[in-house]
């Protein structure tokens, strides 16, 4: 009789367990769904933010080409990293010309 209700209580104790296994894998799953949702709005933000940037770079040196001033607080880093390319453009041409005379 003792051994039978053993028996039962860890019958029971087994299904207990096997309901919180079941709950915690449909819960597993659906936080895998929800992080696959938010890695894809993530990974479509990040590319809308790229483009952002592009397009503000484009404005800068459309500013600057008009003669109209870029945004104040990175005027001086943009005329330095504008500068650093010209002169990188420059030195391709004179590499090109180089090579051209040879």
């Amino acid at each position: 009789m003792v051994l039978e209700q053993y028996i039962q209580r860890v019958e029971e104790k087994l299904h207990l367990l096997l309901k919180k296994l079941q709950q915690v894998q449909a819960e597993n799953a659906s936080l895998r769904e929800e992080l696959n949702t938010r890695q894809q709005e993530l990974h479509e933000q990040q590319g809308v933010i790229q483009g952002l940037e592009e397009k503000l770079q484009l404005m800068k040196i459309a500013a600057s080409t008009q003669g109209t001033r870029p945004i104040a607080e990175e005027d001086e880093a943009f005329r330095k990293e504008m500068r650093g390319k010209i002169n990188d453009y420059i030195k391709e041409i004179d590499r090109c010309i180089a090579l051209l005379n040879a």
